[in-house]
C-alpha cells in the first residue's frame, strides 16, 4: 500500500482513506518532516494534515496533466461561478 508520504507535491490524486470512504482528489501543497498537507477539493475544498507514513486504503491514479488541466479549469469555472452567485444575492 501506498503512504501519503509518496505523494508528490503539486500533483493530483484520485484516493480513498478507507474502504468506506468516498473516492477524494487531493493534491499536496506542503510537505513537512513528519507530515504532508493536503487539499481535497470535492464536494468543498478542505486542507488537513496526514502523517507521512499514514498509509493510503487506495490509491486510485495520479491524473496525468491533460486531466489536470481539465479540472483545474472546471474548478475555476465552478469558483467563479460561486462567487458571482454569492455577490448577486447581496444586492
Amino acid at each position: 500500500m501506498a503512504s501519503f508520504g509518496e505523494l508528490k507535491p503539486s500533483t493530483y490524486y484520485l484516493i480513498q482513506v478507507d474502504d468506506e470512504s468516498d473516492i477524494e482528489l487531493v493534491s499536496v501543497i506542503l510537505q513537512t518532516k513528519e507530515t504532508v498537507l493536503l487539499r481535497s477539493y470535492l464536494p468543498q475544498t478542505e486542507d488537513f494534515f496526514k502523517h507521512q507514513d499514514d498509509t493510503i486504503y487506495k490509491l486510485i491514479e495520479e491524473l496525468d496533466e491533460e486531466t489536470a488541466a481539465q479540472f483545474e479549469a472546471l474548478y475555476q469555472q465552478n469558483t467563479e461561478e460561486e462567487y458571482t452567485e454569492f455577490e448577486e444575492g447581496e444586492e
